[in-house]
């Protein structure tokens, strides 16, 4: 009944927009053909752009981009954006710009329905789904980040790939340096300033690069800092750099990042991360609050769904399935008529022959093309007109920051500040619009002669419910600091102990685990912690701010009740005034008020 009710339930929030809808049929009354592309990125937009650009004043073709932002990211430009060398505003586009001529929608894609040939997306804040009829429908959803295998990552790293990604590092990475400036623990010092980036393609080397330089500008302008003070860490699972360019390029560029006394980690992978450090393979545990994460891409789960349950081919490197459309040399899905797939989720066969075609902007941006010509050679019936897909590289490169790059340029192999100007030359060469062009080539003008913005901008309210991941041995709470926070144990175990002071032996109180509460006392009652908690094993945590467990608590009588009972048990010595949870907190947050009395006891409150 339940699968039943779903159903209808989606049916009826879908029906306003199924093929016979007024609405519908009037706009696209003269439509015989519908082009549906979904994804914003590279492929997607380009091949929507290019379509468009074909099908010139013709009103028998309708074409409609779908895309989770409105806007186009000019990704090789990310990591200056996140140090600060270019302002996030110019390596965006918006996508209704770059493709006037096609119908845009800013909706996330849910699912799509092969039979009916209906791609179902969410719009309006999620709110509102929508049915959009294609008949030919071009994939080009790209990768997502998965980082599953490494507990703790999600959570606790930062990622790379988008526009919001940049800007949080960037503000992220000054909240270090302001924190580390005032701070007089020298352990907590060092992490603050020990930046670990994950990854040695192209998004960390050239994360790290930049880093390092916004680093090395920015210093002077803390005054308890110096730049010996800084780490920077990578991370590689291979033993030499950027795997995608010639070796000699990626020893070149080791060798530049070492000069800079960047430490490296090779043959090394994240075994897991926690708020506290980064865990390796190797047995290494690197203390630090920064921790950047540029690996784990996965398929795409749209397309894994299709894959799985649609008949469609997948694409094999050595006979292995690696999650993206199998597709031929002229980009249309194998097996599949009106159906084709560009860019990362798709499984090109590269023209020299040589396995499958590599996920890069180059070849992205060329599959768009020949795609789009391709589905117009369909629709206007003149197989004659197809194409097969030819492309030979252009070359590679990746900056290292401080003028310093390695670029594969026809097989010219260049390193240093020839390949920095050439890298910059040709990533300036390819953003698209002279608008951003200009913006771009000021804002690096202006790098030369004038010291990188420190602005912090907290653009975003700070998540306060999450999950916090913790290895083995790794303190949660410290005994003395002022209770925040309530923790709720998804999964592990935690102990409490009195930590070892004034010559008494450390003494365990208890330990608790999965569904388990503990800090309640200090949040409760505003006061110090009273007793440390640490992970006995690996462990997920649900943290729960003041403001929102109060909130939680006086609006559900049975939250109010359990924790009040909680209380009693736990501290029968703890009278509180009025006896009831959120009378406590309430009185706590009031300032001056002193709502609870408390009779000499143990310190094992917490």
């Amino acid at each position: 009944m339940e699968g039943t009710a779903d159903k209808k339930a989606d049916e009826a929030l879908v029906r306003h927009a199924l093929p016979g809808d007024p609405a519908t049929m009037r706009k696209l009354k003269d439509v015989k053909h519908r082009v549906v592309v979904l994804g914003g990125g590279f492929a997607g937009v380009y091949c929507a752009k290019y379509l468009t650009d074909m099908l010139g004043r013709r009103t028998d073709v309708h074409v409609e981009l779908l895309s989770e932002e409105n806007y186009f990211v000019f990704q090789p430009l990310l990591p200056e954006v996140a140090a600060g060398g270019v302002n996030a505003n110019h390596v965006v586009n918006p996508i209704r710009d770059i493709v006037p001529k096609a119908q845009f929608r800013w909706s996330k894609v849910q699912s799509v329905d092969v039979k009916k040939k209906l791609v179902l997306a969410a719009q309006g804040e999620g709110k509102e789904l929508v049915a959009v009829p294609y008949d030919h429908l071009v994939f080009a959803l790209g990768k997502v980040s998965d980082f599953s295998s490494m507990p703790g990552v999600s959570e606790h790293a930062l990622a790379m790939k988008d526009l919001s990604d940049a800007f949080r590092l960037r503000n992220h990475v000054f909240r270090c340096l302001e924190l580390a400036d005032v701070e007089d623990d020298p352990k907590e010092k060092s992490a603050l300033l020990t930046f670990v980036v994950a990854g040695g393609g192209f998004s960390g080397v050239e994360t790290i690069g930049e880093l390092a330089e916004l680093l090395h500008k920015c210093t002077k302008s803390f005054h308890n800092i110096s730049t010996s003070e800084i780490q920077l860490m990578l991370i590689h699972s291979r033993d030499i750099l950027l795997p995608e360019m010639p070796e000699a390029l990626g020893k070149a560029a080791e060798k530049d990042l070492r000069d800079r006394h960047i430490q490296m980690f090779m043959n090394a992978r994240v075994k897991a991360a926690t708020p506290q450090a980064v865990y390796l393979s190797t047995g290494a545990v690197l203390p630090t609050r920064t921790f950047i994460c540029t690996v784990g891409n996965a398929p795409n789960p749209i397309v894994k769904k299709i894959l799985e349950e649609d008949g469609f081919a997948e694409g094999k490197t050595k006979g292995r399935g690696i999650g993206v459309f199998e597709a031929d040399i002229q980009l249309q899905c194998t097996g599949q008529t009106h159906y084709w797939a560009v860019g990362d989720c798709a499984g090109v066969p590269s023209p020299d022959g040589k396995g499958l075609c590599p996920a890069t902007a180059q070849f992205a941006i060329r599959q768009a093309k020949t795609c789009a010509n391709n589905i117009l050679a369909v629709i206007d019936s003149k197989p004659e007109k197809r194409k097969n897909f030819s492309f030979k590289a252009l070359g590679s490169l990746a900056s290292l920051g401080n003028r310093s790059a390695v670029a594969d340029m026809m097989g010219i192999k260049l390193t240093g500040f020839i390949a920095w100007f050439a890298w910059r030359t040709v990533y300036l060469s390819k953003l698209p619009g002279i608008v951003r062009r200009l913006r771009v080539t000021l804002d690096w003008t202006l790098d030369l002669f004038f010291p990188r913005d420190i602005t912090q901008l907290e653009t975003m309210r700070k998540q306060k419910l999450r999950v916090d991941h913790y290895e083995p041995g790794e303190i949660i709470i410290e005994r003395g600091e002022i209770g925040r926070e309530l923790y709720v144990i998804q999964k592990g175990e935690v102990e409490v102990y009195q930590p070892a002071h004034d010559g008494k032996p450390e003494i365990v109180v208890t330990t608790f685990t999965n569904g388990d509460v503990f800090g309640e006392k200090a949040l409760l009652t505003d006061s110090p912690r009273a007793a440390s908690v640490r992970a006995k094993s690996p462990v997920n945590v649900l943290v729960v701010s003041r403001p929102d467990f109060l909130a939680l608590v006086e609006q559900f009588d049975v939250l109010d009740n359990h924790f009040d009972n909680l209380m009693h048990t736990r501290y029968p010595d703890l009278v509180v005034s009025g006896g009831k949870v959120k009378e406590l907190v309430a009185a706590a947050n009031r300032p001056g008020m002193m709502p609870v009395k408390e009779k000499p006891a143990p310190n094992d409150g917490f």
